[in-house]
């Protein structure tokens, strides 16, 4: 793993970096929120949207995104297009499985990250050693499942 120059200073002289936001379903690709009332954050009945800094942001809390475009439809009827149907369901964010932490990494057979994406998202080397594939789209429907709270999410 390499670190930036700037992640390194970053580090050693104490220095913020930048917040990094995850952009939710739909997302058009710019933040165009400015005097907007956040009507998608009131219509995720899933409470996984958050308005900060004039900015929309996926935040996962105890349940996955089942995509029910809902959001999506809220900010088209407010007449606003960060959030629209016509781009891609996928939430911009790297899901990754802390091995350390993880049963199935560590000797115990559980496969309920993989039972519950109904992307198949999640591959095993036999009965270990999951991992996330090309087809994740996100959703962190498996960090609801994880027993050991072993499934991260970061920003891109």
């Amino acid at each position: 793993m390499s670190v930036s120059r700037r992640e390194l200073f970053t580090k050693f002289l104490g220095g913020k970096t930048a917040q990094k936001f995850i952009a939710p379903p739909y997302f058009c690709g710019e933040f165009n929120c400015a005097d907007c009332e956040a009507p998608c954050v009131s219509a995720c009945d899933r409470e996984l949207l958050s308005f900060e800094n004039e900015r929309i942001n996926f935040k996962f809390k105890s349940l996955g995104c089942n995509f029910c475009k809902e959001c999506a439809l809220a900010c088209e009827e407010a007449g606003r297009e960060v959030l629209n149907l016509k781009f891609a369901a996928t939430i911009e964010a790297k899901i990754f499985i802390d091995v350390h932490s993880c049963l199935a990494w560590n000797g115990t057979i559980c496969c309920s990250c993989q039972d519950i994406c109904k992307f198949r998202a999640i591959d095993f080397l036999g009965v270990f050693r999951p991992s996330v594939n090309q087809k994740c789209t996100g959703c962190a429907q498996c960090m609801e499942v994880c027993f050991a709270n072993s499934i991260k999410m970061e920003a891109l």
